[in-house]
């Protein structure tokens, strides 16, 4: 918890607005996940990114709920804004339509939204369809396009690390998708630049490729039980990465 509150301090202390940041602050234990959460309260982040508590399995809808009723309770801030973080594959929680009705119900002014990791895009425009003035994100870049389509909000996605330019652009022109002729092109490229960091072990992956293309070896750290990837420059994940991003700079237009 202390290297996530240092690393939102080094942000905001290098000129990163806290109004642009949105900070995970789901953890294990409610305890940290509260600590955690006031800090960032306190820092006037934009909104923070809440996955429930996780190890126990099966919980119920209840559970959930009452999860979530605790850290906006303990938190006390009116005005922080809560996105839910839906990655049951990873999280072993899943949150359905009436686990976010009730919050909805019982914290208007504070969960917003939620990010939508699951992979199941039906469970996604239903959520889009079912709810008003509740900001949908789409945890996948592939699914992207089709959850903004349906009313969704945007996407939230490790890629966006490296492809974060290609996503934008996806997003903000979808509605003139007709107008541009590499349209579906660009869609296919964001694909392909998901599924070739999913080859490897994701968050290692973009650490190495983040180290090569900044020249900055400090970049390629991690902790166990993610491995560091010893020769960046040569491993294939990597290489792939690298002449896919230059191939989303030559389609994008010119700013």
């Amino acid at each position: 918890v202390n290297e996530k509150i240092e690393a939102v301090n080094y942000l905001i202390d290098n000129n990163i607005g806290a109004d642009k940041l949105i900070p995970g602050t789901g953890l294990c234990s409610i305890k940290d996940t509260v600590m955690y959460s006031k800090v960032n309260a306190k820092l006037k982040v934009k909104a923070i990114l809440v996955l429930p508590a996780f190890y126990y399995k099966n919980v119920s809808n209840e559970g959930v709920v009452e999860f979530y009723k605790r850290v906006i309770g303990e938190v006390g801030d009116s005005d922080l804004k809560y996105i839910l973080y839906n990655i049951p594959q990873v999280s072993g929680v899943s949150i359905g339509l009436e686990v976010i009705e009730q919050l909805i119900k019982l914290f208007p002014n504070n969960v917003v939204g939620m990010k939508e990791s699951s992979g199941n895009l039906d469970n996604m425009l239903r959520i889009t369809k079912y709810f008003n003035n509740f900001s949908l994100f789409s945890g996948s870049d592939s699914l992207a396009l089709k959850v903004c389509q349906r009313g969704g909000a945007g996407a939230i996605t490790a890629c966006s690390n490296i492809s974060g330019k290609l996503l934008n652009y996806i997003i903000n022109n979808y509605k003139k998708e007709s107008e541009i002729k590499n349209f579906q092109l660009l869609q296919q490229l964001q694909e392909q630049i998901r599924k070739t960091l999913l080859l490897h072990e994701p968050i290692s992956a973009l650490k190495a490729f983040l180290s090569v293309t900044n020249n900055n070896e400090n970049w390629n750290k991690v902790n166990p039980p993610l491995i560091k990837i010893l020769h960046p420059k040569d491993h294939k994940t990597v290489m792939s990465l690298i002449e896919l991003i230059k191939k989303m700079d030559e389609l994008l237009p010119s700013a």
